[in-house]
C-alpha cells in the first residue's frame, strides 16, 4: 500500500472511532421563541330585521292584501351589517332573484339610508358596523287592461341582501 492510501485509511479509521463511540463529537444548539402573537381573522355578517309594508292609507298586512293596477306599495326594512377587521371594507347589494310574475309591474326601486343620510351601496363602501334602512317602492302598472295580471303573484321570498368584502 502506498503512503497516500495508508494515510487516508488512518484518518478514516480515526474519524470512525470518534464518531462511532470511541470518542464524542459535540454539536451545540439552542432555540428561542419569537412570541410573535396570534393572528385572528375578522368577519362580516348581514341580517335583515322584519320589515313593514305600507300603501297610501298606511300599514298593510301583505299576507292578505290584494294589490290593484296603479297602486304603489312600499316596503321598509332595517339591515344590520356587522364588520370586524381593521382594514375591512364591504359592499351591500340586493340579489334580484325574486320571481316577478306581474308582467306589467315595475321592478322595485330601492333606496338606502345610513344614519339618516342617503347611502348608495353601488358607490359607498361600509367600513364599520352599521344599520342600513332599505326602502323598496313597487308601482304596479296603471295601464293594465282587461284581466291582465289578475290573480298573479309576486314572490319576494327569494330576495336577499348580499354583503361582500371589497378586496384591497
Amino acid at each position: 500500500m502506498n503512503k497516500m492510501a495508508k494515510g487516508a485509511l488512518a484518518i478514516g479509521l480515526g474519524s470512525a472511532m470518534l464518531l462511532g463511540g470511541g470518542g464524542t463529537l459535540a454539536v451545540w444548539n439552542d432555540k428561542a421563541t419569537a412570541d410573535a402573537g396570534i393572528i385572528q381573522a375578522g368577519s362580516l355578517d348581514v341580517a335583515a330585521e322584519p320589515g313593514v309594508w305600507t300603501n297610501a292609507a298606511g300599514v298593510i298586512d301583505i299576507a292578505s292584501y290584494k294589490v290593484v293596477p296603479g297602486e304603489q306599495l312600499t316596503f321598509i326594512q332595517n339591515v344590520d351589517v356587522t364588520l370586524e377587521g381593521n382594514q375591512m371594507k364591504a359592499q351591500l347589494s340586493l340579489d334580484p332573484v325574486a320571481a316577478n310574475s306581474f308582467k306589467g309591474s315595475a321592478y322595485p326601486v330601492v333606496t338606502y339610508t345610513k344614519g339618516g343620510q342617503k347611502f348608495d351601496p353601488a358607490k359607498d363602501f361600509l367600513t364599520t358596523t352599521s344599520e342600513i334602512t332599505a326602502k323598496a317602492v313597487f308601482t304596479f302598472n296603471p295601464n293594465t287592461t282587461g284581466q291582465q295580471d289578475m290573480g298573479a303573484t309576486l314572490d319576494l321570498s327569494k330576495v336577499n341582501y348580499i354583503l361582500t368584502q371589497v378586496a384591497k
